[in-house]
C-alpha cells in the first residue's frame, strides 16, 4: 500500500452538488452551528488569533462538503465567509427558468395566427389552403424564432411536417431564438425518430447533423443529453467523425459521457473503440460508471443463468419472452462491462500521481458508495492499490460499503486474505472503526425494502454481528472521538426504529390472534355435533370416507388455531431485547402465521367435506386468491431467517429446503 488516494468528501451526509444546495445549506448551517463557528461564517471575522482559528476550521468544513467541481469555484477564496456567499452565488445561479418546449408556439402574436393553429392541431388541409392564398406565410417568424416546421415537428404531426419540406425545402435549416433547427428539436425534445429520419433522409438533409445550436451542440448531443437512446443510435451512425469533432475532442467525451449517463452503452462501446488511446480528460467518465447503480448490473448475473439454462423454452417461460428476444434483454456480451475493460488497460498505464489528479480514487469510492462491486474488481486489478483508496476523514472503500450498506463490497473483505487485518484495525479521523459505521441506523433506500419494522431491526442487527465478526475484538468495546462504544451507538441510533418494530410485531399478533380465536369458535362445536341428512334416508355418519376427514380436519384445525393463539398472546407479552429481533422473534412470527395458515386450509377442508363440490370450488377459488398473499410474508421471513446476504451465508437445513418448496408451490401456481 504505497499510496492512499484522497477523495473530497464532506461533514454532511451529500456532498455539494449543483442540485443539492438548499438541503446542503440546511444541514451544513445546523453542523456549524453546533461547532460554534456560524458567526465567523455568518458576519466574517475579526482579526483576533482565536476568530482567525475558528475561520481556518470553518472553511476546511465548507471545503469538504463540496463536489469537485464546486469546490474549484471556492479554492482561492481565504475566507468561510466569502466561500459561504461565493457558493450561493455560484449554485443558485445553477436553475435558470427555462420556458417550455411549447412557449410562444400560437400565443404574443396576431399576424398568421391561423396558420399555426392549423399546424398546431394537425390539420393539413386548414394548413394547405392557408398557404396557398399568402405562401409568404410559410417563412414568417414569430418573436420565438419557430417556424411552421418548428411546431409541426413539436407536435409531431409527420403528414404536416413532410407538406411543409415538400413545399419549401428551406425550412430545414432555418433555427429558432436558441439555434436549433426542426432536426435538432426532434432529436434533444420528443424523440420522433421517423421525422428525424424524414428531415435527414431529404435532399441536403445531411448537413443538419452539423448544424450547432447557440450552445455550440449537434443534434445528436442534444439527443444524448435527453436520454433518448433509440434517437441517439441512430444519429450517431448517421452523423459523421468530422462533425463530432469538428471543435475538438472535448465533444467525443462529452457525447460519451451522457451516453453512459443515459445507458446508452452499445453508442458509448463505439466512441471507445474509435480511439486508439483514451485521452486523459475521458478519466472523468469513470465516475458516471462508478455511480452506476448496482442493481442495473445484474445482466451479467443473468447471463450466467441463462448459460446455465439449456432448454430454451424454460427461459421463454421464465421472461415471458419471445425467443428472438433473449438475446436482445440478456445480450450475451454486457456492455458496460467492456467499456469498463477499456478503462481497465487505460487506468493500469497510469502511475499513484496520476490516478489522485485524474480522481480515480474517487472513482472507487463512488463504486463503494453505490455498491457497484464490478467496477471495483476491476479498476483493482488495473493497479491493485486502488484498493485502498480513502477520504479527508480516513475511511475507505469498506467503509463506505458499511455506512451505505453495501454487501456485495464488503464482502470482498474476504478475498482480502493477510491484508484483512489493516482494515480490522484501521480508524477514521474521528476515531470511528468499522463497527462503529456499521451503528448508526442504515439508509432509507435499504430499509424500504424490508416488510415492516421488525425485519428492518433484524437486518440491521445482521449488518452489526457481519462487521463485528471482521474487527479485532478490542474494536468491539473501543471508544471513538466522542467517547461512545459501538454498542452504545447501535442502541441510541436504533431506539425508534425498535419501538417501530415492537409495534409492528404486537399489530400483527393482536390481528391474527383474532383470527385464531374465530377459528376456534367455528371448529370448535363441530366435533360435538352431529351431522344431518344429506339425501332422504341417509345420515351423512354413513359416508365414512368424508366423515373421517371432515373429524380429522377439524382437530387439526382446531390444534392449529390453538397453537397460533399461544404463539401471539406469547408475542404480545415478550421482552424486547435488539437481539431478539435477530432470530427468535422473527421465529414466532413464522410459526404463528403458519399454523394460522393450516388451521385456515383445514377450516376450508371441513366445509368441503360437509357441503360437497360446489363448495370444494368456490372454497378453492378463495384459497387461491387469499393465501398465496400470506405465504409471501411467511416465506420474506423465513428467507431473512435462514439467509443473510450481508456475509453471503445460507443457512440451510433439510427441513427449511422442504419447507421452502412447500411455500413456493401455491405462488407459482397462482402465476400459471
Amino acid at each position: 500500500m504505497e499510496c492512499i488516494g484522497v477523495a473530497s468528501r464532506g461533514i454532511v451526509h451529500e456532498v455539494l452538488t449543483r442540485y443539492n444546495y438548499q438541503q446542503w445549506k440546511t444541514l451544513m448551517k445546523s453542523y456549524l452551528r453546533g461547532e460554534n463557528l456560524w458567526n465567523v461564517v455568518e458576519n466574517g471575522y475579526a482579526s483576533t488569533p482565536i476568530d482567525a482559528q475558528r475561520d481556518a476550521k470553518a472553511l476546511h468544513i465548507i471545503q469538504l462538503s463540496c463536489a469537485p467541481n464546486i469546490f474549484e469555484q471556492i479554492e482561492h477564496l481565504q475566507t468561510a465567509h466569502e466561500a459561504w456567499n461565493h457558493l450561493a452565488i455560484v449554485c443558485r445561479s445553477e436553475f435558470k427558468v427555462q420556458p417550455h418546449i411549447l412557449h410562444d408556439v400560437v400565443s404574443d402574436f396576431s399576424e398568421h395566427k391561423a396558420l399555426y393553429k392549423f399546424v398546431e392541431t394537425g390539420d393539413w388541409e386548414g394548413t394547405s389552403s392557408y398557404l396557398r392564398d399568402q405562401p409568404h406565410a410559410i417563412f414568417w417568424v414569430p418573436p420565438s424564432g419557430r417556424t411552421v416546421l418548428h411546431v409541426a415537428t413539436i407536435e409531431g404531426h409527420i403528414t404536416i411536417v413532410k407538406g411543409l419540406v415538400h413545399r419549401e425545402n428551406q425550412l430545414l435549416e432555418m433555427q429558432d431564438e436558441d439555434g436549433n433547427t426542426a432536426l435538432a428539436l426532434a432529436a434533444g425534445y420528443t424523440g420522433n425518430i421517423k421525422i428525424a429520419k424524414f428531415f435527414i433522409n431529404a435532399e441536403g438533409g445531411e448537413k443538419l447533423l452539423a448544424i450547432e445550436n447557440k450552445e455550440g451542440e449537434i443534434p445528436l448531443l442534444l439527443a444524448a443529453n435527453s436520454g433518448r437512446k433509440r434517437m441517439t443510435r441512430y444519429l450517431y451512425f448517421r452523423t459523421s467523425s468530422d462533425v463530432i469533432d469538428k471543435q475538438s475532442s472535448h465533444n467525443r467525451v462529452l457525447l460519451l459521457e451522457r451516453c453512459i449517463q443515459a445507458h446508452i452503452f452499445d453508442v458509448a462501446l463505439k466512441l471507445l473503440e474509435s480511439y486508439k488511446e483514451l485521452p486523459i480528460e475521458s478519466l472523468h467518465v469513470l465516475h458516471e460508471l462508478a455511480r452506476m447503480p448496482s442493481a442495473y448490473l445484474q445482466a451479467s448475473r443473468w447471463q450466467t443463468m441463462v448459460d446455465s439454462l439449456k432448454n430454451e423454452s424454460t427461459i421463454m417461460n421464465l421472461c415471458g419472452l419471445k425467443s428472438k428476444n433473449i438475446q436482445g434483454v440478456f445480450g450475451y456480451k454486457n456492455e458496460f462491462l467492456q467499456i469498463l475493460r477499456y478503462y481497465k488497460d487505460t487506468v493500469s498505464k497510469l502511475n499513484s500521481s496520476q490516478l489522485r489528479d485524474d480522481l480515480v480514487y474517487d472513482a472507487m469510492l463512488e463504486a463503494a458508495k453505490h455498491g457497484n462491486v464490478e467496477f471495483i474488481n476491476d479498476m483493482r486489478e488495473a493497479n491493485h492499490d486502488l484498493l485502498w483508496a480513502m477520504d479527508n476523514h480516513g475511511r475507505d472503500i469498506f467503509s463506505y460499503a458499511v455506512l451505505h450498506r453495501k454487501h456485495n463490497v464488503f464482502q470482498l473483505m474476504h478475498t482480502l486474505c493477510g491484508n484483512k487485518d489493516i482494515i480490522n484495525y484501521s480508524t477514521d479521523m474521528f476515531g470511528n472503526n468499522l463497527l462503529h459505521l456499521a451503528a448508526p441506523l442504515g439508509p432509507l433506500s435499504d430499509l424500504n425494502l424490508r416488510p415492516g419494522a421488525a425485519l428492518q431491526m433484524q437486518r440491521e442487527i445482521q449488518w452489526f454481528k457481519a462487521v463485528e465478526e471482521v474487527v479485532h475484538v478490542k474494536c468491539r468495546g473501543a471508544k471513538n472521538g466522542e467517547g461512545k462504544t459501538p454498542e452504545e451507538i447501535f442502541i441510541e441510533t436504533h431506539k425508534e426504529l425498535m419501538k417501530d418494530g415492537e409495534k409492528w410485531i404486537k399489530e400483527t399478533a393482536g390481528t391474527f390472534a383474532i383470527v385464531g380465536v374465530l377459528v376456534i369458535t367455528v371448529v370448535f362445536p363441530v366435533v360435538f355435533t352431529v351431522p344431518g341428512v344429506l339425501d332422504p334416508g341417509i345420515p351423512f355418519w354413513a359416508m365414512e370416507d368424508r366423515f373421517t376427514v371432515l373429524i380429522v380436519a377439524d382437530v387439526i384445525s382446531l390444534l392449529a388455531s390453538i397453537i397460533t393463539v399461544l404463539i401471539y398472546i406469547d408475542l404480545q407479552t415478550s421482552r424486547y431485547a435488539p437481539t431478539d429481533f435477530l432470530k427468535r422473534l422473527p421465529i414466532k412470527i413464522m410459526s404463528g402465521l403458519g399454523f394460522l395458515s393450516l388451521s385456515l386450509v383445514s377450516m376450508m377442508i371441513v366445509f368441503c367435506a360437509a357441503l360437497g363440490i360446489g363448495v370444494v370450488i368456490l372454497t378453492g377459488f378463495t384459497f387461491i386468491l387469499l393465501v398465496p398473499s400470506q405465504l409471501r410474508l411467511l416465506l420474506q421471513i423465513f428467507q431473512f431467517i435462514t439467509a443473510n446476504p450481508i456475509t453471503g451465508h445460507q443457512k440451510s437445513t433439510f427441513i427449511g429446503r422442504i419447507f421452502r418448496k412447500l411455500l413456493l408451490l401455491p405462488i407459482k401456481a397462482c402465476r400459471h
